[in-house]
């Protein structure tokens, strides 16, 4: 092991084959911008119906809201993927999906509504597509890489 942190040829020692989803792939742009597309109108619908009693007692959606939480439910591993891989890339593709994302899902947030609710999510879908290609730019210019 050399002294340069570990990261010493990690571009050489990656093919955009090795993975199934390789971060090289333009791919990465459009899916990530559905994937917090989904999730946004998920948070944002269940938000708006509420919350309803459920036959345990619990809490579950109000009627009509039932597919916001089944779909923010099958888009939340997808979102975890695209927003850690967003922010810990040193690739424009991951980074660019992220900031199409946030900035898509943050205008549908703040177009539904101005509740609280809405506006918490599109802060934060805003701040994540600033963010993305900000650290992207940082680690490229300062040569600092993603982990392999």
């Amino acid at each position: 092991m050399s002294g340069h942190g570990g990261n010493s040829g990690a571009d050489a020692e990656r093919s955009p084959g090795s993975r199934p989803f390789s971060e090289t792939k333009w791919t990465w742009m459009p899916v990530g911008a559905l994937v917090l597309l989904a999730a946004s109108w998920g948070i944002v619908g269940l938000a708006e119906g509420g919350c309803q009693q459920g036959p345990r007692g619990g809490c579950v959606a109000a009627d009509g809201f039932g597919w916001h939480g089944w779909v923010l439910f099958l888009a939340a591993m997808p979102s975890y993927v695209v927003v850690i891989t967003g922010l810990t890339t040193d690739r424009w593709q991951p980074a660019v999906g992220l900031s199409l994302g946030g900035v898509a899902g943050g205008l549908y947030a703040v177009l539904q509504g101005q509740t609280a609710a809405n506006l918490i999510t599109a802060g934060v879908l805003f701040v994540l597509a600033v963010v993305s290609p900000a650290l992207t730019w940082r680690r490229r210019r300062r040569g600092t890489l993603a982990p392999a």
